[in-house]
């Protein structure tokens, strides 16, 4: 087990080192299918404890480790960022499916421990988004899905991000196609979205994110420099 203390960078033969935390430390109480609110906070301190970088490659298929990716959903009053997953994505498994969220695998170069989580959401933030402003979105509930084979191994924290009018667009183009689209205009790609995306959206339909009060944990999230591609 590494500790917050000691170095969090491990080394494997160039294989993908992602963050993980042991199941039933990330998920105390059981699992659940949904969005919960709040959480935030210990969650980090479990990783900050009992989090490891490990082989992507080995905990693919093992439960018993949750792998922790952050879902960036960026609003703008009554706009969402909504991308397709284009075939040169990463994630076969979810090739074709319209995503809210933009995020991934936390990695062992993102930092120590205790600070991973923070500077890998802002590390995918800069990867897969043009924004030209400094914006702070704010972590404020955790989703879970044990359903399919995907949800079975990752466990995500939900991050609202208010682009307060800032002009957003996808950089990873790629590996992915979207736009800020009107909540109204994304009820037809319900059944082809991914289910933290059917989350998200009944969430914001439903207004149930709104209140979360000192349980939100905020991400600074820096500009990017403009995508040149």
């Amino acid at each position: 087990m590494a500790s917050s203390g000691g170095p969090a960078v491990a080394r494997s033969a160039g294989r993908e080192l992602v963050l993980v935390v042991p199941r039933r430390v990330a998920l105390p109480e059981g699992s659940w299918h949904g969005i919960r609110r709040g959480g935030v906070p210990r969650l980090l301190d479990a990783i900050a404890v009992a989090g490891e970088f490990r082989p992507r490659s080995e905990v693919e298929s093992r439960p018993e480790w949750q792998q922790i990716i952050p879902h960036l959903v960026v609003r703008s009053e009554d706009r969402v960022l909504a991308m397709r997953r284009l075939q040169a994505g990463s994630e076969r498994r979810l090739r074709g499916q319209v995503t809210l969220g933009v995020g991934g695998h936390i990695n062992a170069d993102d930092g120590a421990l205790d600070q991973a989580f923070i500077l890998g959401a802002r590390r995918e933030w800069v990867e897969e988004v043009v924004c030209g402003r400094d914006l702070v979105g704010r972590a404020v509930g955790l989703i879970k899905d044990d359903a399919g084979e995907v949800g079975q191994v990752h466990l995500g924290v939900l991050i609202e991000v208010d682009a307060d009018g800032a002009a957003v667009a996808v950089r990873e183009r790629d590996k992915l196609e979207g736009r800020m689209t009107a909540l109204g205009d994304l009820g037809v790609f319900y059944l082809e979205m991914e289910t933290w995306s059917q989350f998200v959206y009944d969430s914001i339909l439903a207004g149930s994110l709104n209140d979360v009060g000192a349980e939100a944990v905020e991400v600074p999230l820096l500009a990017g420099a403009p995508d040149c591609a």
